[in-house]
Protein backbone atom coordinates (compact mmCIF):
# COMPACT_ATOMS: atom_id res chain seq x y z
CA UNK A 1 0.00 0.00 0.00
CA UNK A 2 1.27 3.93 -0.74
CA UNK A 3 1.28 5.32 2.62
CA UNK A 4 -0.15 8.90 2.82
CA UNK A 5 3.71 10.27 2.80
CA UNK A 6 4.34 8.27 -0.87
CA UNK A 7 0.81 9.80 -2.18
CA UNK A 8 2.43 13.26 -0.92
CA UNK A 9 5.48 12.71 -2.71
CA UNK A 10 4.18 11.57 -6.22
CA UNK A 11 1.44 14.41 -6.40
CA UNK A 12 4.04 16.69 -5.77
CA UNK A 13 2.70 18.87 -2.99
CA UNK A 14 4.10 21.70 -1.52
CA UNK A 15 5.15 22.66 1.74
CA UNK A 16 4.25 24.56 3.86
CA UNK A 17 5.16 28.21 2.95
CA UNK A 18 5.36 27.48 -0.65
CA UNK A 19 3.53 29.70 -3.40
CA UNK A 20 0.51 27.65 -5.55
CA UNK A 21 -0.49 29.92 -8.00
CA UNK A 22 -0.47 33.19 -6.10
CA UNK A 23 -1.54 31.26 -2.29
CA UNK A 24 0.90 30.97 0.27
CA UNK A 25 0.53 27.57 1.74
CA UNK A 26 0.29 27.44 5.62
CA UNK A 27 -1.03 24.25 6.41
CA UNK A 28 -1.20 20.48 4.32
CA UNK A 29 -1.95 17.57 6.30
CA UNK A 30 -1.96 14.01 4.20
CA UNK A 31 -3.79 10.83 5.63
CA UNK A 32 -4.16 7.62 4.23
CA UNK A 33 -6.98 5.19 5.15
CA UNK A 34 -7.95 1.33 3.66
CA UNK A 35 -10.49 1.43 1.06
CA UNK A 36 -12.15 -1.50 -0.79
CA UNK A 37 -9.74 -4.41 -1.64
CA UNK A 38 -6.84 -3.05 -3.70
CA UNK A 39 -7.91 0.75 -3.49
CA UNK A 40 -6.44 3.01 -0.85
CA UNK A 41 -7.92 6.67 0.74
CA UNK A 42 -6.11 9.48 1.58
CA UNK A 43 -7.82 12.58 2.92
CA UNK A 44 -5.83 15.84 2.51
CA UNK A 45 -6.56 19.70 4.30
CA UNK A 46 -4.71 22.35 3.19
CA UNK A 47 -4.79 25.76 4.58
CA UNK A 48 -4.10 28.58 1.96
CA UNK A 49 -3.71 32.23 1.86
CA UNK A 50 -3.73 34.74 -1.13
CA UNK A 51 -6.62 37.19 -2.70
CA UNK A 52 -8.47 35.48 -6.11
CA UNK A 53 -11.25 34.06 -3.77
CA UNK A 54 -12.43 30.04 -4.01
CA UNK A 55 -12.56 29.98 -7.53
CA UNK A 56 -8.79 31.88 -7.31
CA UNK A 57 -8.04 28.60 -5.32
CA UNK A 58 -9.88 25.80 -7.52
CA UNK A 59 -7.51 27.05 -10.24
CA UNK A 60 -4.64 27.46 -8.31
CA UNK A 61 -4.86 23.48 -7.09
CA UNK A 62 -6.00 22.62 -10.75
CA UNK A 63 -3.03 21.25 -11.75
CA UNK A 64 -1.69 19.96 -8.96
CA UNK A 65 -5.38 18.08 -8.14
CA UNK A 66 -5.51 16.64 -12.10
CA UNK A 67 -2.40 14.65 -11.96
CA UNK A 68 -2.93 10.84 -12.34
CA UNK A 69 0.90 9.32 -11.22
CA UNK A 70 1.71 6.13 -10.90
CA UNK A 71 3.68 4.55 -8.05
CA UNK A 72 4.58 1.52 -6.63
CA UNK A 73 3.54 0.03 -3.00
CA UNK A 74 6.24 -1.23 -0.35
CA UNK A 75 5.70 -5.39 -2.39
CA UNK A 76 6.22 -3.59 -5.83
CA UNK A 77 2.39 -3.59 -6.80
CA UNK A 78 1.74 -0.87 -9.22
CA UNK A 79 -0.78 2.20 -7.92
CA UNK A 80 -2.55 4.36 -10.32
CA UNK A 81 -3.24 7.71 -7.82
CA UNK A 82 -5.73 10.37 -8.45
CA UNK A 83 -7.98 12.85 -6.56
CA UNK A 84 -11.61 13.25 -6.25
CA UNK A 85 -13.98 16.63 -6.23
CA UNK A 86 -12.25 19.99 -4.14
CA UNK A 87 -13.69 21.69 -1.79
CA UNK A 88 -12.83 25.04 -0.78
CA UNK A 89 -14.08 26.71 2.31
CA UNK A 90 -13.31 30.41 2.93
CA UNK A 91 -12.02 31.06 6.87
CA UNK A 92 -12.18 34.91 6.00
CA UNK A 93 -9.09 37.57 6.02
CA UNK A 94 -8.18 35.59 2.33
CA UNK A 95 -7.78 32.46 4.01
CA UNK A 96 -8.86 28.98 2.50
CA UNK A 97 -9.81 25.94 3.63
CA UNK A 98 -9.08 22.98 1.21
CA UNK A 99 -10.46 19.17 1.52
CA UNK A 100 -10.39 16.56 -0.95
CA UNK A 101 -10.19 13.00 -1.16
CA UNK A 102 -7.23 11.46 -3.13
CA UNK A 103 -7.20 7.68 -3.59
CA UNK A 104 -5.06 4.75 -5.24
CA UNK A 105 -6.29 1.78 -7.02
CA UNK A 106 -4.19 -1.80 -7.72
CA UNK A 107 -3.30 -1.63 -11.36
CA UNK A 108 -1.80 -4.50 -13.75
CA UNK A 109 1.26 -2.30 -15.28
CA UNK A 110 3.10 -5.57 -16.12
CA UNK A 111 0.07 -6.62 -17.95
CA UNK A 112 -0.57 -3.66 -20.12
CA UNK A 113 3.41 -3.21 -20.73
CA UNK A 114 3.40 -7.40 -22.18
CA UNK A 115 -0.03 -6.21 -24.18
CA UNK A 116 1.85 -3.36 -25.74
CA UNK A 117 4.69 -4.93 -26.63
CA UNK A 118 2.67 -7.67 -28.02
CA UNK A 119 1.28 -4.72 -30.25
CA UNK A 120 4.21 -3.24 -31.31
CA UNK A 121 5.81 -6.77 -32.35
CA UNK A 122 2.29 -7.22 -34.52
CA UNK A 123 3.24 -4.19 -36.14
CA UNK A 124 6.68 -4.94 -36.78
CA UNK A 125 8.20 -2.44 -34.41
CA UNK A 126 9.79 -4.15 -31.43
CA UNK A 127 13.23 -4.43 -31.95
CA UNK A 128 13.60 -7.60 -30.25
CA UNK A 129 11.26 -9.95 -31.93
CA UNK A 130 8.93 -12.17 -30.67
CA UNK A 131 11.13 -13.87 -28.10
CA UNK A 132 8.67 -13.97 -24.93
CA UNK A 133 11.79 -13.98 -22.67
CA UNK A 134 13.16 -11.04 -24.14
CA UNK A 135 10.20 -9.38 -23.76
CA UNK A 136 9.60 -10.38 -20.19
CA UNK A 137 12.85 -8.82 -19.55
CA UNK A 138 12.48 -5.44 -21.34
CA UNK A 139 9.41 -5.62 -19.38
CA UNK A 140 10.88 -6.18 -16.14
CA UNK A 141 13.97 -3.83 -16.91
CA UNK A 142 11.75 -0.93 -17.54
CA UNK A 143 10.16 -1.55 -14.36
CA UNK A 144 13.03 -1.99 -12.28
CA UNK A 145 14.18 0.99 -13.71
CA UNK A 146 10.78 2.95 -13.02
CA UNK A 147 10.83 1.75 -9.78
CA UNK A 148 14.03 3.39 -8.95
CA UNK A 149 13.43 6.45 -10.19
CA UNK A 150 10.36 6.57 -8.06
CA UNK A 151 12.26 5.63 -4.98
CA UNK A 152 14.78 8.42 -5.65
CA UNK A 153 11.75 11.06 -5.90
CA UNK A 154 9.88 9.63 -2.85
CA UNK A 155 13.43 9.69 -1.26
CA UNK A 156 14.03 13.71 -1.97
CA UNK A 157 10.43 14.17 -1.40
CA UNK A 158 10.53 12.67 2.37
CA UNK A 159 13.92 14.63 3.03
CA UNK A 160 12.65 17.88 2.10
CA UNK A 161 9.03 16.64 4.69
CA UNK A 162 11.69 15.61 7.11
CA UNK A 163 13.75 19.15 7.32
CA UNK A 164 10.49 20.93 7.04
CA UNK A 165 8.59 19.09 9.91
CA UNK A 166 11.89 19.53 11.77
CA UNK A 167 12.14 22.99 11.31
CA UNK A 168 8.61 23.43 13.08
CA UNK A 169 9.69 21.94 16.25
Amino acid sequence: MPFANKFRAMMDFPFAGDTVGGFTVEHVDVRHRSGSTGQYLYSVQMTLHGPGGQQGVRRALKALFSSHPMTFSGYGNPYQLWFGKTEVESLGSKRYAVRVEGAGARVFLEDELDRFLEYLDEEGRLATGPDPAAREMLVETYLEQYRAWIRQKVDRYRRRLQRTEGDDT
